[in-house]
């Protein structure tokens, strides 16, 4: 009986159904599409890890190992795993058609003991191919974009330091390509016994020695792992897993899709808000028959379980629709996003996905549902019989019934956001906007109570019943401001970022970055930029060091568990298990500012100082744990260096200042053995050019970094992931339009009665139309307008508090954006009442008889 009730009040009310259907599949739609996609993606990592690394585990240093760490290496290490050893590093490649920094990947015969690398000729190299060429002649392979930006064919000849090298192929694909490797340079490819013969890697070059081992199986790699980082304790020494390594590769995705499954949330939100008062409306018409059904003997709990198992009834159905919709989007997304993968990525709906889609369909209907199934228990039956009218109007005064809702939704951001920082302030940052719009929706319905005095009677009643119907009004206005803001944050982030970027002649952000640069090449290299007529910005010591103890206490490496690890914990652990590069200044840059403490109080004085004075970068700084006042000890070249933090630095490191996490006070370091880096002011392309060749050919051990192509590619891929955010952010803007639509093709029914009695008094159709048309122009213009003013101080926050830079106001974008939000919903809200409007008087009065 009670099931065949549940069926009958389905077909009765399938209507309702169908909206409630619609609403809540839009929002798990975009929710479960980003959950798909990043389950793609680590899957794709975890099948193309062992080929990312080039091996099963590797061990890598910023500087050659000891001896007595190669020994270690090798007492931990199976005699029959197969090994291969390389370089990698920074270098300027010469030609006739000028210079480029490359990265450059020195291989051996063993090289690459997973993946493969793909010829432009054709030829696959595998570890199995017997003869590399250019293991057996002075050549090289060069990556594509080199070849066109360089304008390079095969076999013509390069310049890499004193080495001439014939380019024997192209790299068509390059199966151990990771972010990190791609972020600066494209890589070329030379054997590992040239290295001596080209001069590049000398005392305090920075490089990268890697050693790839090749295993029975995982788990050995996982025990072997672990036995290295107990023996080897520099921080400098990396030991990483396959595993280890497709993470980090997607580290950058990661983050991406964090913040694209936030926005996603959003979307879900405003689903669960348009469904929520769709059963609300439902549960106002139901409340008699409720009460009538309570007054014949049907129990509280009964009543509560024939609406709730209808709910969680409709919670499973818009599993077919998310289904549906979600196969076209998720081919979308990936296409969107296929430029920043370095393998292809096929999102598909997998059974994890469908499941997860039916546990927020039922448990997230069930708890948006609550609040109003709860107001069953309290309903009292004899009100039927009293004299005075009996109101179904639900409202709710216990606020902690919303708790579970609220609950779900912390747990969400969390889990989207893989942090509990990000996700809680997210959460609480969602829930101030909330309040925001609540109150300014609230405000707004007042002043247009003011509108009673009105000549003009379609405005007059239209405002007066906007305030009248104040929960549908705050429905809308809420959802409607929320896709306004979404939609406005992200040119206003991306606006602040090309801003951050310009080069202009009064902007301070270099033309070349240069590093590397030996101690005795300093006077050399000055009398060139001076014949040049180029005026260095600045020279900054680089000195390679590790942290010992803080406040006496070891500082130990992390070791990395498996199980859920949030951003935060991964942050700590990569600046953990790295070495430091120290520097020494008399004071602070121009990028620079001091967040907590003092400046520097002059150069080191042994007679009257205790310690020598530290500043940090203050996100390194939390990261870590540190604090002013705390003591360091620095293992510099074999001496221990100790320093008190004297203060807290915030670093513009966009400016592209030679810029460094760890400063000590002058004259400490001045002695200790230190490359330099400096960066050379705007200048023309032509100039820029050649003032490359010339510093390659004198210097060629020297690394330049080209600012503005690297800004370039920045902004390329701020493009790309814009593309990517604006797609989720336009569908939380197009779910706050269906909501928008339920609501009003609800209220069209409500008030059906009210609209043809104004045409029975002699109101026209298109009277009757403007008369609501009004109503909706107003809510959504406040509503847009509020949005778009609160996107400006959302992005001033993420501009100022989350990328520290300059934040950039335009007017236009919120402008026309709130226009727009308001001229769509005035067509909303014309299609949703057409049927309404233009229905004859009649039939009311044929239904009444």
């Amino acid at each position: 009986m009670f099931f065949k009730w549940v069926a009958r009040e389905l077909l009765r009310s399938w209507k309702f159904g169908l909206f409630f259907i619609f609403n809540l599949s839009l929002g798990l739609t975009g929710y479960v599409s980003l959950e798909a996609f990043k389950v793609s993606l680590q899957d794709s990592l975890r099948e193309n890890s062992k080929s990312i690394l080039s091996a099963d585990l590797a061990v890598s240093a910023r500087r050659a190992l000891t001896d007595s760490e190669k020994n270690q290496i090798q007492s931990v290490m199976s005699t029959d795993a197969e090994m291969s050893e390389s370089y990698e590093f920074f270098a300027m490649m010469s030609s006739a058609q000028g210079s480029r920094l490359v990265m450059v990947r020195a291989i051996d015969q063993n090289y690459p003991l997973y993946g493969q690398l793909v010829l432009g000729s054709g030829e696959k190299i595998v570890q199995s191919t017997p003869e590399k060429e250019i293991l057996k002649s002075e050549s090289t392979w060069v990556y594509p974009e080199l070849m066109a930006q360089m304008g390079l064919k095969n076999g013509d000849e390069v310049q890499l330091g004193q080495l001439k090298l014939k380019v024997a192929d192209s790299v068509g694909k390059d199966g151990t390509q990771t972010f990190r490797a791609a972020a600066l340079a494209p890589r070329i490819f030379i054997s590992r016994e040239l290295l001596a013969k080209s001069g590049l890697i000398q005392y305090g070059s920075t490089y990268s020695v890697n050693y790839f081992f090749k295993l029975k199986n995982d788990l050995q790699a996982a025990e072997k792992s672990e036995a290295l980082l107990k023996v080897l304790t520099d921080p400098a020494i990396r030991v990483e897993t396959s595993q280890g390594a497709g993470e980090d590769s997607g580290r950058q995705l990661g983050y991406l899709s964090d913040y694209l499954g936030l926005v996603a949330i959003i979307a879900l939100f405003m689903s669960a808000l348009g469904a929520a008062y769709l059963f609300r409306l439902f549960m106002t018409q139901r409340m008699r028959e409720v009460a009538i059904l309570r007054s014949l003997g049907l129990q509280a709990t009964n009543a509560v379980s024939l609406y709730a198992v209808q709910v969680t009834v409709l919670g499973f159905l818009s599993l077919i629709p998310t289904v549906l919709v979600a196969s076209v989007v998720l081919p979308l997304l990936s296409q969107l996003l296929a430029s920043l993968t370095p393998f292809s990525l096929s999102p598909t709906m997998s059974w994890r996905a469908v499941w997860m889609a039916l546990a927020l369909g039922v448990v997230g209907s069930f708890v948006i549902c609550l609040p109003f199934l709860l107001k069953i228990r309290e309903l009292k039956p004899t009100k039927l019989f009293a004299e005075e009218k009996f109101s179904s109007d639900i409202e709710i005064r216990k606020p902690w019934v919303f708790l579970p809702g609220i609950l779900l939704f912390w747990v969400l951001a969390v889990a989207q956001s893989n942090s509990f920082k990000m996700g809680s302030v997210f959460v609480g940052a969602f829930f101030a906007v909330l309040l925001v719009l609540f109150l300014t929706g609230l405000l707004l319905l007042l002043v247009l109570k003011s509108f009673r005095n009105a000549k003009n009677w379609i405005s007059k009643y239209s405002l007066l019943g906007l305030s009248r119907r104040r929960a549908s009004s705050l429905a809308i206005f809420i959802a409607l401001g929320l896709g306004s803001l979404l939609i406005n944050i992200l040119p206003q982030l991306k606006n602040s970022l090309q801003n951050e970027f310009k080069t202009e002649e009064a902007s301070k952000i270099p033309s070349l970055f240069m590093f590397d640069i030996q101690d005795e090449q300093m006077p050399a290299l000055q009398d060139l930029l001076k014949q040049e007529n180029i005026q260095s910005i600045g020279y900054s010591a680089l000195v390679r060091a590790r942290i010992l103890k803080v406040n006496g206490q070891e500082f130990e490496r992390k070791v990395e568990e498996g199980g859920f690890k949030t951003r935060e914990s991964e942050a700590e652990a990569r600046f953990r298990n790295r070495g430091a590069n120290l520097s020494y200044r008399e004071k602070i840059s121009d990028s620079e500012t001091i967040s907590e403490g003092r400046p520097f109080s002059g150069d080191y004085d042994p007679s009257k100082q205790k310690y020598p004075e530290v500043s940090i970068e203050y996100r390194f700084a939390d990261r870590l744990g540190i604090n002013v006042g705390d003591v360091m000890t620095f293992d510099v070249q074999g001496v221990e260096i100790e320093g008190q933090v004297i203060n807290l630095r915030k670093v513009k490191w966009t400016s592209f200042q030679p810029n460094f996490f760890v400063l000590l006070q002058n004259g400490v370091l001045n002695e200790a053995p230190k490359t330099f880096i400096t960066a050379l002011p705007k200048m023309s392309e032509a100039q820029k050019d050649t003032l490359q060749l010339k510093l390659a050919k004198a210097f060629p051990n020297v690394s330049i970094v080209d600012v503005q192509r690297t800004v370039n590619e920045v902004l390329k891929i701020a493009d790309q992931m814009s593309w990517s955010l604006e797609l989720m952010a336009a569908l939380a803007l197009f779910t706050g339009y269906v909501v928008l639509y339920s609501i009003v093709s609800s209220q069209m029914r409500l008030r059906r009665w009210e609209l043809n009695m104004l045409k029975v008094v002699g109101a026209s159709f298109g009277a009757v139309s403007k008369y609501l048309v009004t109503e909706f122009v107003v809510l959504s213009l406040g509503a847009g307008l509020i949005g778009a003013g609160l996107s400006v101080f959302v992005s001033y926050f993420i501009s100022y508090y989350v990328f520290e830079g300059s934040f950039v106001f335009s007017w236009m974008w919120p402008l026309w954006t709130a226009l727009g939000v308001c001229g769509l919903s005035a067509l909303i809200a014309y299609l949703a009442s057409r049927q309404v409007v233009h229905e004859s008087p009649l039939v009311i009065l044929q239904e009444e008889r």
